[in-house]
């Protein structure tokens, strides 16, 4: 079974980077850039480690479970892209992303069915995350009869190669960055059954903040829309006059807080890359210059609340 699941891994590994190779030949699509190619790379190095290293190894077990919770993920997933191409709709991974970090984790603990405190805290926050926020996105998305513009945009440069390559651009792609995200989760998950320690606390006050931030700042983002009587107006008001971006803020510091769960683990140092790369993304990396290009573009008041609002940190400068 393992060394099926191995060739299969590898197939779809192969498929992709000859994708990534064939269209970066093809600038007007974009595809192909360095950054790509870590994903899979890094794929490819963990799932190496995995088949190398004996069972008797102490990070055979860790891997094990990582590898683990990739494949739930993946498997998910995959039934979800099935989906988008029956709907046309590639936006509803939207929806499925924060459960496809929390669905392997949760899994997992369900499997080992030993509900420590440890164990139990760790699935509570990334539950109550997951949740809340597949709920707000499937309730936000809820009667937009349009696909949304990002994935429509896609689907109309890669044409009829679209069908395919999604599996890869969208829903492999986000796999792979999300299992990535998760390395604490899963540290965490790999230290068994635990008492509750120093960096429960720190979770906790994180988990939190961030909670705070994308629950409320999402909550004024709704009411301001709902009242507001010009699409160009820009809410500058409540959370949304600390941050541009109080609901990224909010998951970043989430993902801090999984990276002090990791902390129980004594390798869980580690996985502070990862949380430290999700606000790298939000910052500076994806999520908000992309979001700024776009409302500077059809907000005319957009550059005057730049000037006075920090873009990302509440503490940081505009």
């Amino acid at each position: 079974m393992k060394y099926n699941l191995t060739l299969l891994a590898a197939l779809l590994w192969v498929i992709w980077m000859a994708g990534l190779l064939l269209f970066r030949r093809r600038p007007e699509l974009r595809v192909g850039t360095p950054r790509e190619f870590v994903y899979p790379l890094t794929a490819f190095v963990v799932g190496s480690a995995w088949l190398l290293l004996d069972s008797s190894h102490p990070a055979y077990n860790f891997l094990s479970l990582y590898i683990q919770a990739g494949l739930i993920s993946w498997a998910m997933l995959t039934v979800v892209w099935v989906i988008s191409l029956i709907t046309r709709d590639g936006g509803i991974m939207d929806v499925f992303y924060p459960l496809a970090a929390s669905v392997p984790v949760l899994v997992l603990l369900a499997e080992r069915g030993t509900w420590s405190p440890h164990e139990c805290v760790v699935a509570a926050l990334v539950a109550l995350w997951s949740l809340r926020m597949s709920i707000y996105i499937w309730w936000r998305n809820r009667g937009h009869k349009a696909e949304d513009g990002r994935y429509a945009a896609w689907r109309r440069r890669f044409g009829a190669n679209w069908w395919w390559w999604s599996f890869f651009q969208v829903f492999t792609l986000q796999c792979v960055t999300v299992w990535m995200w998760s390395l604490g989760l899963i540290f965490a998950v790999s230290v068994g059954p635990a008492d509750l320690s120093w960096p429960h606390g720190l979770a906790l006050i994180l988990f939190a903040i961030g909670f705070y931030f994308q629950v409320v700042g999402d909550l004024q983002l709704v009411r301001f829309k709902r009242t507001r009587t010009d699409r160009s107006t820009v809410l500058d008001t409540g959370l949304w006059s600390l941050t541009r971006h109080p609901n990224y803020f909010g998951e970043a510091t989430i993902w801090w807080s999984f990276g002090a769960l990791a902390l129980v683990h004594p390798l869980g140092w580690i996985a502070l890359v990862c949380p430290w790369y999700v606000t790298w993304f939000m910052s500076r990396g994806s999520a908000t210059p992309m979001q700024e290009r776009y409302l500077a573009k059809n907000k005319p008041s957009y550059a005057d609340y730049m000037a006075r609002v920090p873009s990302f940190f509440p503490w940081g400068k505009p």
